[in-house]
């Protein structure tokens, strides 16, 4: 069933701090670099490959909302996509296991995954999409998933050697101790 997801995209992957209800806490979350148009395709094509195998189907809406942000003039950075996609369980999508936008950071696509109502086939779908994410693209990078359940801004977040971690100016914010191992040295 193909239909514009604002709700949990924005809601949930737009990095709130407060705690996501029980099926929609992320169980990982990732950065795939897909600053083409062949690359969002293949980000797709994966998606669409590795969700059929725990009984789950792509709505991919990239095009839809590349048609709404050329009719809306002033929108969020969040809300500007070039990729927008979910996975879901579910004839009519009663169970939402994944998202993958590049919404505020452009070319950079976050795949989140969640745990849904049936989270052993969640995990095992992220286990293998990972798996491919990282064949096709090295340089994937794991996104933190803080405590409360949410995943943080990407404003907030530094590349380090092990991957992204939240700066120390931000962390506050996501209620983190400044001993906390989500926080980059340094900064």
């Amino acid at each position: 069933m193909r239909r514009l997801f604002i709700f949990p995209l924005l809601a949930l992957s737009a990095c709130s701090t407060s705690a996501a209800s029980n099926d929609q806490s992320p169980i990982a979350a990732i950065e795939v670099p897909t600053p083409s148009r062949d690359d969002q395709s293949d980000l797709i094509e994966i998606l669409k490959r590795v969700a059929p195998k725990q009984g789950f189907h792509v709505d991919d809406v990239s095009q839809q909302w590349r048609e709404f942000a050329r009719q809306a003039e002033d929108h969020p950075s969040p809300a500007r996509k070039t990729l927008y996609a979910g996975v879901w369980s579910g004839k009519n999508d009663d169970d939402f296991i994944a998202a993958a936008d590049d919404g505020g950071h452009k070319g950079r696509s976050w795949i989140i995954c969640y745990s849904g109502h049936h989270p052993a086939a969640a995990k095992r779908f992220w286990l293998e999409l990972k798996a491919a994410v990282y064949h096709r693209w090295p340089t994937a990078q794991p996104i933190p998933i803080l405590p409360s359940g949410a995943v943080p801004l990407s404003t907030d977040l530094q590349l380090t050697s092990s991957g992204y971690q939240i700066i120390r100016t931000a962390a506050a914010r996501y209620g983190l101790p400044a001993s906390s191992p989500l926080i980059a040295d340094g900064s």
